[in-house]
């Protein structure tokens, strides 16, 4: 009996962890949402859970940085965290990642639309991740879960 509740807290604090990581990549796409938070004032929500990443990420110098660094060599590299947790984190840093991207290709091309575009988009992962994660099911996003296996 004791084995099992023991079985059933780590799966619960891997589940969450998950979850967690993916706040990394919707913090990356809030700065494309403001139109719709100003529209729609319950998104301010999604600024509550980004609010523990904007904080490492805004005390340390280079917080971004060492928070992904963090990341890829404390998690994702490490073979000791259990391969759901990696993968998740691996498949929230790619997303990230792309959103980096993003965000340097709108200040060359500055097309508002299509931030509002990728902001939704990352909120439709992040709601599809979550869900997944919590049902213990590993999300698959079309060509990020392929190089995450890679990296994996």
């Amino acid at each position: 009996m004791m084995l099992r509740n023991k079985f059933q807290l780590n799966q619960i604090i891997q589940r969450l962890s998950s979850v967690a990581f993916y706040t990394l990549p919707l913090k990356a796409s809030l700065p494309f949402g403001n139109y719709l938070f100003y529209k729609f004032s319950f998104l301010k929500i999604l600024l509550y859970l980004t609010f523990p990443v904007a904080i490492v990420e805004r005390s340390l110098p280079f917080g971004g940085l060492l928070f992904f660094l963090m990341l890829f060599f404390g998690v994702v590299r490490n073979p000791d965290v259990p391969y759901f947790v990696r993968y998740n984190a691996c498949q929230a840093l790619l997303l990230d990642i792309a959103l980096i991207i993003i965000t340097y290709l709108l200040r060359i091309f500055p097309l508002a639309e299509f931030g509002l575009i990728a902001f939704v988009f990352t909120l439709s992962i992040f709601l599809f991740a979550i869900f997944h994660c919590i049902n213990g099911v590993e999300p698959e996003i079309p060509l990020i879960s392929k190089s995450v296996r890679m990296q994996i």
